[in-house]
């Protein structure tokens, strides 16, 4: 079609416009007006308390919303963090209020990877403490996307890599 044929094309249709690109609008002005932006709490307010024995233990975590190669991405270390904690020699209340600084700093800065050190629990008497902990911690916190284990030059199963929501 040349440009003639497109002028009496739309002379044919009232109404017809003739497109400046081919991208496809996939909402309708509608459901623009019914999405509304997400407002980013500055003061976001973090869980120091001990959670709950009844939050599941888990290794890792995934939004369910995350992008597998950006998972992928985050797991094999392509992603370096952008700051660290370390949390060898604290004590569980300690710990908490640790992560609990920690998290909102990184939240202020607008990190997105963290690193937090717990280590295996080689050295408790029993199983490990601070491990089970973090991961119940994390999973009560709302700012946090994911975590995983940690690549060994950054501490392997001792050390959790911890994605935020900026």
């Amino acid at each position: 079609m040349n440009d003639d044929d497109d002028s009496e094309f739309a002379d044919l249709i009232p109404g017809v416009k003739r497109l400046r690109s081919d991208r496809i609008n996939v909402y309708s002005q509608r459901q623009a007006e019914k999405i509304k932006p997400r407002t980013r709490d500055k003061d976001a307010v973090i869980q120091t308390e001990f959670p709950s024995e009844a939050a599941p233990e888990r290794d890792t975590h995934f939004n369910s919303g995350m992008q597998t190669k950006l998972q992928r991405r985050i797991r094999q270390g392509q992603i370096r963090p952008e700051a660290s904690l370390d949390l060898h020699g604290y004590r569980q209340n300690e710990a908490l209020q640790a992560l609990g600084q920690f998290l909102g700093d990184a939240l202020q800065r607008r990190l997105r990877l963290i690193v937090i050190i717990h280590g295996q629990g080689y050295r408790s008497q029993s199983d490990a403490v601070l491990k089970p902990l973090v991961q119940r911690w994390l999973a009560s916190q709302s700012q946090v996307l994911a975590w995983c284990p940690a690549q060994p030059r950054d501490g392997a199963a001792g050390a959790s890599y911890v994605y935020l929501r900026v």
